[in-house]
């Protein structure tokens, strides 16, 4: 991880997203023990919680991957994800994060519907109470093999992690950096408590019973506002 993907790092959690409170698995449901609760199978419901997705003009069209200044083809379709996040990356995607608004919650649902739309797969949400976040995960099977992202198994099946607040596909580095003065590599980091939902609605309908766990947003809907403020975005 290079010194400005650790400082946005640092920018979106020490803003808000994460904060100084900890989970307590003896409060309310009980947490498994680095475990997931996984909420049925990918399923096919139509996105219907964000009205229509807005993208990016002019984003590097898919079947390519960078490579320092060289674009070359790629057959991996996560390969071509992550090209695209990179041009949310190099707009700066992360400046429009705003803690208990536009925060990893509601960025995770715009990238589900996004990745839906755009890719045709199915991204899972993933809530973690331990570490105050969320994310989304995508089956390998489905985006491709690839060496230059971290797996990570969750009930026998490999996935990739999506940061959705930066955004990036995590990859596996040794570079440490702080939150809540703990410090963290990217791996250490999401290898937590998780639990893990096919649909924004499945995951706000979780947090509806189970809220006494968590001290973040959990509102995985995005309102007219945070549309808004994406499509002036991405202009």
């Amino acid at each position: 991880m290079d010194k400005k993907i650790i400082l946005v790092i640092l920018f979106v959690f020490i803003s808000g997203c994460i904060d100084s409170k900890t989970t307590s698995s003896g409060t309310g449901a009980s947490l498994p023990e680095r475990g997931i609760t996984n909420n049925s199978g990918i399923n096919n419901q139509t996105v219907n919680q964000t009205g229509n997705i807005p993208v990016p003009a002019g984003v590097l069209q898919t079947g390519t991957t960078r490579t320092g200044s060289i674009i070359n083809q790629s057959d991996l379709l996560i390969d071509r994800i992550s090209l695209n996040l990179s041009s949310f990356y190099d707009k700066k995607w992360f400046s429009i994060y705003h803690a208990d608004e536009l925060d990893c919650s509601r960025m995770s649902t715009y990238f589900w519907s996004y990745l839906r739309t755009n890719y045709h797969v199915a991204p899972k949400i993933i809530i973690s109470y331990q570490r105050q976040h969320a994310w989304l995960a995508l089956k390998v099977s489905d985006v491709g093999n690839s060496s230059e992202y971290r797996h990570w198994n969750l009930k026998g099946i490999d996935y990739y992690y999506l940061e959705a607040t930066i955004p990036k596909i995590v990859a596996d580095d040794n570079q440490k950096f702080l939150i809540n003065g703990q410090p963290y590599t990217s791996a250490e980091f999401y290898d937590a408590t998780i639990y893990v939902f096919d649909s924004p609605s499945d995951a706000n309908d979780f947090h509806a019973d189970y809220s006494v766990l968590g001290g973040f947003n959990q509102e995985f809907v995005l309102k007219k506002d945070d549309l808004d403020k994406i499509r002036e975005f991405l202009k």
